[in-house]
């Protein structure tokens, strides 16, 4: 399968146990040879801005005409979001998959319920709290929702981390234009919020 992982200062020696077709955009910024085992020509150095969502839109921004019918799109240290199991399972998908498992702890508060599962999908209140963590130009998930023309949801249904196998069908249900817009507004810092909003997303353009 082709293979498209976005790494952050870490050496994924487990891709070498696939069959994988990859490239790796390497964001890693402290100095350390986090892949110095790889073939270079394997390896794009990306500036770490926009977090992981940078580099993965500009994946599919700039091969949206030549994407392969089907290929993974996930971060290198994907087994803290699947298991090794949960993804051997279905690594040879050929129909979009998110990739996750049920390992986030779920709870409630006063206002009800923060996040929970429900038909495989992890669901999380929209509350916008990274915001106040954060670096960020809109104020909230909604605001930066509604500037995209896509809804704002009670609760978001999104896989955390942002890994998926994917289709060209799938990504081709916006156009280049969409998805460009939406990395134009990442690069302003290395961890904006809206990258995490940018994440949330995924799920909801291409399920």
């Amino acid at each position: 399968m082709k293979a498209v992982f976005i790494n952050y200062c870490f050496t994924p020696d487990w891709i070498k146990d696939y069959d994988f077709d990859y490239i790796i955009y390497d964001r890693s910024d402290d100095g350390k040879d986090w892949l110095k085992d790889f073939p270079p020509e394997r390896i794009i150095k990306t500036t770490n801005v926009g977090n992981v969502d940078y580099d993965r839109l500009s994946f599919l921004v700039d091969h949206y005409k030549i994407l392969p019918d089907v290929f993974l799109l996930a971060k290198s240290n994907l087994f803290k979001y699947i298991s090794k199991e949960e993804f051997d399972a279905v690594k040879n998908n050929q129909i979009f998959t998110p990739l996750l498992t049920k390992n986030h702890k779920t709870y409630a508060d006063p206002r009800g319920p923060v996040c929970f599962y429900e038909n495989g999908m992890y669901h999380e209140r929209n509350d916008s709290w990274y915001f106040n963590e954060l670096p960020h130009n809109f104020r909230n998930y909604n605001e930066f929702a509604r500037h995209f023309l896509l809804p704002t949801p009670q609760y978001i249904p999104f896989a955390p981390g942002g890994n998926y196998i994917l289709t060209k069908e799938v990504v081709h249900k916006w156009g280049k234009e969409f998805y460009d817009k939406m990395r134009q507004i990442l690069p302003y810092c290395a961890n904006p919020a809206e990258a995490h909003c940018v994440e949330r997303t995924y799920y909801t353009l291409w399920k």
